[in-house]
């Protein structure tokens, strides 16, 4: 099966929708992945250096949101970290993968398979992330793809993930790859 696209001078296809136009971003998006996306467990060292970039990404979003002081941010994002990963890599009900292509790391993705007090067969993305030199090119639409076909693998029927709501690029990527808004909380400074 072919698809023609007319497109005019500009590059934008004729009668273009908000929709027809997603499609052809994510046409030429693709155009840069050829081989598959592998997931494998982290090693000890790519483990190592995620907890410090989640440590200072989480508290730094959260200073952001309004939620934490600065002072207390760094502290409470690694309390919560060892909360939710008291035995690191072996903490049950946890996946922790690098992301590659062709063997070359692209990026990472944290899944939870086993969520207390959460709907049976829901699993949860708590971090994913694609190295900042490569976003853009599609690959953080292949890597949510491939979590969520692990994620399947280990028996979940539905998947979550938490944005910030400040985070469009992350928002228009998982609503177009049919995330749809659950909760929503709003805040307004006083």
């Amino acid at each position: 099966m072919s698809t023609k696209i007319s497109l005019d001078r500009e590059g934008r296809h004729r009668g273009a929708t908000a929709r027809g136009n997603r499609a052809l971003r994510q046409l030429r998006s693709y155009n840069c992945l050829v081989s598959a996306v592998v997931l494998h467990p982290m090693t000890s060292t790519e483990f190592n250096q995620l907890r410090s970039r989640i440590v200072r990404e989480f508290a730094a979003e959260q200073v952001n949101a309004g939620n934490w002081h600065t002072q207390d941010a760094e502290q409470l994002a690694a309390k919560e970290l060892r909360r939710l990963l008291p035995e690191g890599l072996a903490t049950p009900g946890m996946l922790l993968l690098t992301a590659t292509i062709d063997d070359t790391i692209f990026g990472h993705v944290w899944i939870a398979t086993a969520i207390p007090d959460a709907p049976e067969g829901e699993a949860w993305i708590y971090d994913i992330a694609v190295k900042d030199d490569l976003q853009g090119r599609g690959y953080g639409r292949q890597l949510l793809r491939a979590a969520e076909r692990t994620a399947k693998e280990y028996g979940a029927t539905a998947l979550g993930l938490n944005v910030f709501g400040t985070n469009d690029v992350a928002r228009s990527l998982y609503e177009s790859s049919g995330y749809e808004v659950k909760t929503l909380q709003m805040h307004k400074p006083l």
